[in-house]
């Protein structure tokens, strides 16, 4: 009985130890899971690290082969491209809700978060940004009085936490626009701008991104 009891703490134990690995980097897409391995690095059977690692598949953050075993789940731009067209349409609604809803001290910590990003991007330091940008996006939705809409963004934004600071590297100069539109959203926002222009200036910060993303996968391949 007593070993029952403890399974479950196991299982949770290895789901966030191996999550939190993922989302920051150390385990990165395409890096193979043995399971053996990450069994013996915890101190524990094999049996929570695959009962974690089928939570993390249904997540969509790990892939199970026939052949070569798990492993994270590997950037597919196809998807990543749709995902972020997703992102943007939730993301512009869910801000235009937020608005009337903000007040002063959420307006200084987007701004103060704003300044980090900057002393990250002069720094290069793009884990770190891409860390605060989520930051910056999240204390909005914070205000938003749609739960569900909110919770569809967490589950989505969660998939897109694995290649986020990957993104960033690849299309660096995405970070000072994505800074600057960051201001001018707080200013829309603080200023009472329109619902109809604060959800398009929202879903256009988000498409840019997914724009320059396009121009360089385009320049890539030439």
């Amino acid at each position: 009985m007593k070993t029952q009891a403890a399974s479950p703490n196991k299982q949770e134990q290895a789901y966030e130890w191996i999550k939190s690995r993922i989302m920051d980097g150390t385990f990165g897409a395409g890096y193979r899971l043995v399971i053996d391995r990450l069994a013996r690095e915890l101190g524990i059977s094999a049996i929570p690290i695959r009962e974690a690692v089928r939570r993390l598949e249904a997540e969509g953050l790990v892939e199970v082969e026939r052949f070569s075993g798990v492993r994270v789940t590997r950037i597919d731009e196809q998807v990543y491209v749709e995902t972020l067209s997703v992102l943007a349409l939730l993301e512009g609604y869910a801000t235009a809700l937020a608005a009337p809803h903000m007040t002063e001290d959420d307006w200084e910590a987007l701004r103060t978060i704003n300044t980090k990003m900057e002393q990250a991007r002069v720094s290069f330091a793009l884990e770190e940004y891409s860390n605060l940008n989520k930051q910056f996006h999240e204390r909005i939705w914070r205000a938003c009085p749609n739960t569900y809409l909110v919770n569809q963004l967490k589950s989505v934004q969660e998939r897109m936490d694995t290649v986020r600071a990957t993104v960033f590297m690849l299309i660096p100069h995405r970070t000072t626009d994505s800074i600057a539109e960051h201001e001018e959203l707080i200013r829309l926002m603080a200023d009472g701008a329109g619902a109809d222009q604060i959800e398009s200036f929202a879903r256009a910060h988000k498409l840019a991104t997914l724009e320059a993303f396009r121009r360089w996968r385009k320049t890539r391949r030439e």
